[in-house]
C-alpha cells in the first residue's frame, strides 16, 4: 500500500513537473518552424524546421552590441547587489540600532510593491540626475535590490554568532569579521542571490524600455523585440528564437551554479 501511495504520489509530481515545462517544450518547438502560419498544425514534417529563425536573429549586426550591454549591466548590477544587499542585510541581523525592525518592514514592504508602480518615480530620478540614455541610467537606480537584503538578513539570522565571537577575540575589528568570515561563509546564499538578481535584469525589460532609446545601447531583450516586432511584421516563430537565445545564458548560470542553491557553508565551519 505505501508503494502504491508513493507512485501516486510521484505521478503527480511528474505531471506537475511536465505541466510547468510545457511553455518551454512549446517556445523550442516553435522556435524551428520556418513559417507562423504552421504554429497551429501541431509536430510538422522534417522539412518544415530549420534554424532560419536563429540565422535571421545573429544577422541584425547590432545582436552583438545588445548582448555585451546585457553583460555589462547585469553583471555590474549583480555585484554592486551582492556587496550592498550582504552589507544591509548583516547589518539588520547582527547590530541593534533604533528603528531596526520598522527599517526591516520597510524593507518587506518594497518588495510587494509591482514594478510598474514604481515606474514613474524611477524614471523622474534618472531624468533629473541626467542619466537618460545612458548605462548610468540602466544600473545605478537597481544597485541595491529588497529581495536580496530580506535573503542576506535572514541567512546571517541563523549564522552562528561563535564564529564571529572567536574573531574578535582573534583582534579582528567589525569590518574584518564581516569582510574575512561572514562574507565568505555566505557562499550558499550570495549565489543564490546572484542567480535571482541576474536573471530578473538580464530579462528586464519594460524599464530600459523607458530609460533608453538608442539602439547602441539597447540591451538584448530591448533590442531583439524591436527585429522581432515592427509595425508590419510581427514573427511569432522569430520571437520564440530570440527567446531561447536570451534564455541561455540564465540556464548556463543556473545549471553551473545550482550546487550552492541548497549549500550551508557556515555549518561547516563550527567544530
Amino acid at each position: 500500500m505505501k508503494n502504491k501511495n508513493h507512485i501516486v504520489i510521484y505521478a503527480f509530481l511528474i505531471g506537475l513537473s511536465l505541466l510547468a515545462l510545457l511553455p518551454f517544450f512549446w517556445t523550442l518547438h516553435a522556435a524551428f518552424i520556418l513559417d507562423d502560419l504552421n504554429l497551429n498544425r501541431g509536430f510538422l514534417p522534417f522539412e518544415d524546421y530549420g534554424i532560419a529563425n536563429f540565422i535571421f536573429i545573429f544577422r541584425q549586426s547590432a545582436v552583438l552590441r545588445w548582448t555585451m550591454n546585457s553583460f555589462f549591466v547585469t553583471i555590474t548590477i549583480t555585484l554592486f547587489n551582492l556587496l550592498f544587499n550582504s552589507m544591509a542585510g548583516y547589518a539588520l541581523a547582527r547590530y541593534q540600532f533604533k528603528g531596526r525592525t520598522a527599517l526591516f518592514f520597510y524593507v518587506l514592504g518594497t518588495m510587494m510593491v509591482p514594478v510598474q508602480i514604481i515606474m514613474i518615480p524611477i524614471y523622474l530620478q534618472v531624468a533629473r540626475l541626467g542619466m537618460i540614455n545612458s548605462y548610468f541610467g540602466l544600473i545605478i537606480p537597481f544597485l541595491i535590490n529588497p529581495f536580496g537584503v530580506f535573503l542576506m538578513r535572514q541567512f546571517y539570522m541563523d549564522f552562528p554568532t561563535e564564529i564571529e565571537e572567536a574573531a574578535k577575540i582573534d583582534g579582528l575589528s567589525n569590518l574584518g569579521v564581516f569582510r574575512r568570515i561572514a562574507l565568505p561563509l555566505a557562499k550558499s546564499a550570495l549565489m543564490t542571490q546572484a542567480i535571482f538578481i541576474f536573471v530578473w535584469n538580464w530579462n528586464s525589460f519594460t524599464l530600459p524600455s523607458i530609460l533608453v532609446y538608442s539602439q547602441d545601447k539597447f540591451t538584448l531583450p530591448l533590442g531583439i523585440f524591436q527585429i522581432t516586432n515592427t509595425q508590419y511584421i510581427a514573427s511569432v516563430t522569430r520571437a520564440m528564437a530570440a527567446t531561447l537565445i536570451t534564455l541561455t545564458p540564465t540556464i548556463a548560470l543556473y545549471i553551473t551554479f545550482q550546487k550552492y542553491l541548497t549549500g550551508n557553508q557556515a555549518s561547516s565551519a563550527i567544530k
